[in-house]
């Protein structure tokens, strides 16, 4: 799998080809795809498809068979005709003998349906690798706020140690002090929370790959870092050859294989048969052959023409329609794109750095008794609703190019 943004999150160096195993080491992205690549059901699917179409294809490519038959006439009779005395028995071997090219337009159905699941099955790749990433990518964001649920907690505590020791000394009111254990509680709670959904991430990462159950402890990822995306231009350019567009050709390419089927069938088929025929009355031997022709293939020719003529218009048109659709969901997935950067610039260089500021001073002020608990209170929800919000943003950038990649996904992206 060629796709762009799979270096992105990475830990710098290569794991090789050696699959990975339950350790101490984080995992990293590049093994978290490769894992689901290798064993997700879905692929496990789409590869025994292809093989069933491909069978399928070489069957329906079989030339006709030949058929072999036999006839006793004139046996059990009355008169003349009773007993074996007058016995006729034949012997033939008959085909089919199929005009038009009737075979050669089933081979190249067949070999339109294999590339058809071929390209699906490269579809399917490209999603469970945009889904394996998107996950991940959820993981990384959910061990960071787990990471800042653990600092608030500390934060909260230690605040609550001062007041408390305010509060004994009578520098400050009871009511300080049980808003400062309200303030730890819910840091405590939204601790527990981070916890459970860092566990289903985990889990639903495992599940790309088939596994009930995560066999890892954490993942290897720096969201902070934020890959260069390419012009909209650029990428527009990529749609023509998506692998959305090369499966409505594939599509294309069947009906019109079927419609070459329909084509070929207008002509008849001649059904011959050669065989020896035994008297059994007069001990003799004779060659017996049959020809038959079927009437009124035209007509019926006609109907499947006419309907493969109405499907290539409806696919024309759908990929018109098509056409549009992606490139809408491009230019939106692009322009979220860039908010989410510059969202994600404007916090990280802007606006944290203040409020880191300006919570250590208020700390700072209210350890000394210049500031209330209600500022240092208000300057800390600042401060952790300013990272939450960089978390945010930066793993919106991350899941966006995962989708933008995705929409441009093409066949080159992909390897045999």
């Amino acid at each position: 799998m060629k796709l762009r943004y799979l270096w992105a999150l990475a830990v710098a160096g290569s794991c090789g080809g050696v699959p990975w195993a339950r350790a101490a080491e984080p995992l990293r992205l590049e093994e978290a795809i490769g894992r689901a690549l290798a064993s997700n059901p879905v692929l496990v699917a789409e590869a025994a498809q292809l093989r069933a179409v491909d069978i399928h294809a070489q069957h329906e490519g079989l030339p006709p068979p030949y058929v072999v038959g036999g006839e006793l006439e004139n046996v059990g009779g009355t008169g003349e005709v009773s007993g074996a005395r007058s016995a006729e028995t034949t012997l033939r071997i008959g085909r089919v003998i199929e005009l038009g090219g009737k075979r050669a337009a089933r081979q190249a159905l067949g070999r339109a349906e294999v590339a058809q699941q071929r390209s699906a099955a490269d579809a399917a790749r490209i999603e469970v690798a945009s889904r394996a990433t998107a996950r991940f990518i959820e993981v990384v964001a959910d061990q960071q706020r787990l990471v800042q649920a653990d600092e608030r907690v500390r934060q909260a505590e230690r605040t609550r140690r001062v007041v408390a020791s305010w509060v004994a000394a009578a520098r400050n009111p009871e009511s300080d002090l049980r808003a400062a254990e309200i303030a730890l509680a819910d840091a405590e709670l939204a601790r527990e929370h981070a916890e459970h959904e860092l566990t289903s991430a985990r889990t639903s990462l495992a599940a790309t790959w088939g596994a009930l159950s995560p066999d890892f402890e954490a993942v290897a990822g720096n969201l902070a870092e934020l890959p260069a995306v390419e012009p909209f231009e650029a990428l527009a350019a990529r749609l023509p050859d998506t692998l959305e567009q090369r499966a409505l050709l594939m599509e294309e390419r069947i009906v019109q294989a079927r419609r070459h089927v329909a084509e070929a069938s207008r002509k008849p088929d001649v059904n011959v048969s050669l065989g020896v025929r035994r008297l059994e009355g007069s001990d003799d031997q004779g060659l017996v052959m049959s020809v038959s022709v079927p009437l009124g293939n035209r007509p019926r020719a006609a109907y499947s023409i006419a309907e493969a003529d109405a499907q290539l218009a409806a696919l024309a048109a759908r990929r018109d329609a098509g056409r549009l659709e992606r490139h809408q969901a491009l230019f939106e997935k692009y322009q979220e794109l860039k908010h989410a950067r510059t969202e994600s610039e404007s916090l990280r260089e802007r606006m944290l750095p203040k409020a880191e500021q300006a919570f250590a001073f208020t700390r700072r002020g209210f350890e000394a008794g210049r500031f209330s608990f209600l500022a240092l209170a208000q300057a800390e929800k600042t401060l952790f609703d300013l990272r939450a919000r960089d978390v945010e943003a930066t793993a919106r950038y991350h899941t966006l190019l995962v989708e933008v990649d995705r929409l441009t996904a093409t066949v080159q992206d992909t390897t045999p």
